[in-house]
């Protein structure tokens, strides 16, 4: 993944001069760091979704990488970081879909929907994968505190200018949407097959939620 997109902050607000500018070239040098970087990101998740996150050492990741331990640890110092890197890729693939435009241009369902849909699609496409990262990435990241997603969708109802009902705010949204979103993967990954459409389950989630801090 490219490193100029990495971050591990909430989604900045949409900005027409750097969001419409594209980036230089990544030099040969950079190119190969991520090349890397890739390889043991793959492995790493891989190897988690085969025998479990705690039973995955660093050096069954080196090995599995062919790269040296070393090398593994210049990348990722910790194993918990693997799981910070999942969660994020995923939300950087749904802030894609809403990112090329200006938020405050679209009504705030419409943002939030393709940022939901996006979430939904990338979590079928990977439904073993998920199966094995969520519990740990929750237990990483405690999802009842200031979880990242909240951040990053308090970000975009920010940034959208929408009216909200008091007491609401861009905060205690971000806080309900990400609460409820994660609940829906929980229960969409315990059973099998999935016990619902997880599109329509988010769906639904994002109605109740914006019908009660949305002004009319």
């Amino acid at each position: 993944m490219d490193a100029r997109a990495r971050g591990t902050g909430p989604a900045r607000p949409w900005d027409p001069e750097t969001d419409v500018v594209g980036f230089p070239p990544l030099s040969t040098r950079a190119r190969k760091r991520e090349e890397r970087r890739d390889r043991v990101y793959a492995a790493a998740i891989a190897l988690f979704v085969e025998q479990g996150f705690e039973a995955t050492s660093m050096e069954d990741i080196a090995a599995r990488s062919g790269l040296a331990r070393a090398t593994v640890f210049n990348h990722f110092a910790r194993k918990a970081l693997f799981l910070e890197e999942w969660a994020l890729r995923r939300r950087q693939r749904a802030a894609a879909a809403t990112g090329r435009f200006d938020p405050s241009a679209l009504p705030l369902r419409e943002v939030l929907e393709r940022y939901f849909a996006t979430l939904a699609e990338v979590n079928l496409e990977t439904r073993t994968e998920t199966k094995a990262m969520m519990a740990p990435s929750l237990k990483s990241n405690d999802v009842f505190r200031d979880h990242v997603l909240a951040k990053d969708l308090a970000a975009l109802v920010a940034a959208s200018g929408a009216r909200l009902r008091p007491p609401s705010d861009p905060a205690r949204v971000g806080r309900l949407l990400a609460l409820g979103y994660y609940a829906a993967v929980v229960r969409w990954i315990d059973t099998e097959p999935a016990p619902f459409r997880l599109d329509e389950e988010l769906s639904s989630v994002l109605e109740i939620v914006l019908g009660g801090a949305l002004e009319p």
